[in-house]
């Protein structure tokens, strides 16, 4: 089973209405329709309107403009991303948790990460992801966009940091820039992300228990505070085989 089961296409996401009012309701269906034909530079005028409505279905079209406006309006741009999870390890030199190699293809990069600047609007992007993604209601959707926080934020510090050997980071570059990460902030995600998105998913495809099993070690660690956790992932990513103590 696809890891994007049910939710094959970002933008067909299928949104409970009926408990809408009318103008929410007519609202919410313009948006949707629009986000159906919508190019990355159209895909946030579309959700413009439903801009101060904070319910699980406008949440869930103003999540998929957020990714259509980078350039992921299918699945098909990152299924193999998110399906290497299930690999026994990641690519990386010594070894790593396979979930790096998803990381290092799941990141916004619209603006120039080579530019300070570019890298504070590329995180700014996967924070403001994660932060709508989250209040959607599918699991789907906070679960991409964990992915796509910490893949961004690792990936900005290679950049940072003497910048990639070659034209993307490698697995190894990513791997090496993990300690660097927030791990306060990166404990706040994993928590979100696993109360939220890594409840009763006995019927979720294997990559997605492997994922919700990484981040369910991290935040029941002994030392379960958001620095705790952190950086207790940090080191799993590192070393799968490491125990949090």
């Amino acid at each position: 089973m696809s890891f994007l089961k049910p939710h094959v296409y970002l933008l067909s996401s299928l949104l409970v209405l009926a408990s809408c009012q009318k103008s929410n309701l007519n609202d919410l269906q313009e948006a949707q329709s629009c986000l159906n034909r919508a190019s990355a530079a159209e895909a946030r005028g579309c959700v413009s309107k439903i801009s101060g409505d904070n319910s699980p279905q406008a949440n869930s079209l103003k999540c998929a403009a957020i990714f259509i406006s980078e350039g992921y309006g299918d699945a098909a741009s990152f299924v193999n991303a998110i399906e290497s999870i299930n690999n026994n390890s990641g690519s990386c030199t010594g070894g790593c948790s396979s979930t790096i190699n998803a990381l290092n293809a799941l990141n916004f990069k619209s603006a120039d990460p080579t530019d300070p600047t570019g890298r504070a609007t590329n995180n700014a992007t996967a924070t403001e992801a994660f932060n709508v993604c989250s209040l959607s209601g599918v699991k789907f959707y906070t679960q991409i966009s964990s992915l796509f926080k910490i893949g961004t934020e690792v990936s900005m510090l290679v950049y940072k940091n003497g910048g990639p050997g070659g034209a993307t980071p490698s697995e190894d570059e990513i791997k090496a820039q993990i300690g660097n990460m927030d791990s306060v902030q990166l404990g706040t995600v994993v928590t979100t992300t696993y109360n939220t998105a890594c409840q009763d998913i006995e019927k979720a495809s294997d990559a997605t228990k492997k994922y919700c099993a990484e981040l369910k070690s991290a935040v029941e660690n002994p030392n379960a505070t958001p620095q705790g956790i952190g950086d207790c992932l940090k080191e799993k990513l590192k070393d799968p085989d490491y125990i949090c103590t």
